[in-house]
């Protein structure tokens, strides 16, 4: 108690100096606090959007797809898919599963064409991802339906409404092209210009009947009950799949994503180092200045008979208190700004291009938790005990006469 009353004695007497060591700890506490939320925010909303857009969290393939998987081979499927689907959600923790059937498609007014990912899809997509949400004209064909859902770039760009007729064309199972029309019947938009400048869906009955397929599947998709839990999930899928299949995780389908996120995660915890660095040295620099200004009153106390690791204590515990009012003072900023970040978020819009490769969406929301709180304020006082260290430790072997002989 004795060494806490003498090292609050020592920061109020230096108040100045005292004031920008805690600013300092304020200042870094505050950053990696709403860093941690806005990185986890990226990953959660980024990581998340991908799953409900696209890939669920596992996929089920043929033995072999993945090594075509580019030209979207139709001869490397899944027999049988709607009995593997229905004993795939007897699985614990999956909530749903579709088929689809990916395959290459020319689409075209009648005037204009372009090359086009058609998916044929199930009622169960809807379950899986956002699809059925995103449609913003018309809607999605009831089972066996003909007609096409297609993307609001991909309609802006061929000029097609819902009601309007379009004609597409492709190779069959067998490499023999098929001609078809279907009307228009919904129009969907992700705000995501890779699927929608360049997706169509068609129901998969329609689908397996122009690509004369039989009750097969290019994939089999799954959503789990925990978004978080993709790896864990995609190993109990996997163990219930018989032989020639594979279970892959989303992140397979997503792995330039991934890689993109992961590069700009490593980049921000850099920088967050050097911030920390940077901390730690501004207080390792406050402390040093503060032994150097009190060398007569150290070799005082240690002619009175304070031991070093007494010494050691005083300063150490000049530093932890500093560092714990810096932290406690950072709780009143990094709360503001969390609130800001968690409610409204970053609004995105015209910040990025819009081919930008990673779904953000329109705002980008923080997303906190007890742990990263923790985890800041652990942060604040291991910088400001580790700055108060060698100091520290400088101070207690000073010899005692030429501490009390020092003209500084």
């Amino acid at each position: 108690m004795e060494i806490i009353k003498v090292a609050l004695r020592n920061i109020l007497r230096n108040e100045r100096r005292s004031k920008l060591t805690i600013i300092t700890i304020v200042i870094g506490v505050t950053i990696l606090m709403n860093m941690q939320g806005l990185l986890k925010g990226l990953t959660s909303t980024v990581y998340g959007r991908m799953m409900a857009m696209d890939t669920g969290q596992v996929q089920v393939e043929a033995e072999g797809y993945r090594a075509y998987a580019r030209r979207l081979p139709l001869d490397r499927a899944i027999e049988d898919s709607g009995d593997l689907a229905a004993r795939f959600a007897a699985v614990p923790g999956v909530q749903a599963v579709c088929e689809r059937i990916d395959a290459s498609f020319e689409l075209t007014n009648g005037s204009d064409s372009l090359r086009v990912m058609a998916r044929g899809i199930g009622q169960a997509e809807t379950r899986v991802t956002e699809l059925g949400v995103k449609v913003v004209e018309g809607r999605l064909f009831a089972p066996g339906e003909p007609g096409l859902v297609i993307g609001q770039g991909l309609a802006d760009k061929l000029g097609l409404h819902v009601g309007d007729p379009a004609y597409f064309s492709a190779l069959d199972r067998h490499s023999v092209r098929n001609l078809g029309s279907a009307p228009v019947i919904g129009i969907f938009n992700y705000d995501y210009p890779l699927f929608d400048d360049q997706m169509v869906f068609i129901d998969i009955d329609q689908a397996r009947a122009f690509l004369d397929l039989g009750q097969v599947a290019t994939r089999l998709v799954v959503r789990g009950d925990r978004p978080d839990d993709s790896a864990a999930l995609t190993r109990r899928v996997a163990a219930a799949l018989p032989s020639g299949l594979v279970a892959y995780e989303w992140k397979v389908f997503a792995e330039s994503l991934v890689s993109t996120i992961d590069t700009r995660l490593k980049l921000l915890f850099t920088i967050l180092s050097v911030l920390f660095c940077l901390i730690i040295a501004g207080i390792f620099n406050t402390m040093a200045m503060s032994v150097q200004e009190r060398y007569r009153e150290i070799g005082t106390l240690r002619a009175i008979g304070i031991r070093k690791r007494g010494l050691e204590r005083i300063f150490l515990t000049e530093g932890l208190l500093m560092g714990l009012a810096g932290c406690l003072v950072a709780a009143i900023p990094s709360t503001a700004i969390g609130l800001w970040l968690g409610v409204w978020g970053i609004n995105l819009s015209g910040i990025f291009p819009p081919d930008i490769p990673i779904p953000f969406g329109t705002a980008l929301h923080a997303a906190y938790t007890l742990a990263d709180a923790l985890r800041a304020l652990a942060a604040g006082l291991g910088a400001a005990a580790l700055g108060a260290y060698f100091p520290a430790r400088a101070a207690a072997r000073l010899p005692i006469t030429e501490a009390l002989t020092a003209t500084r």
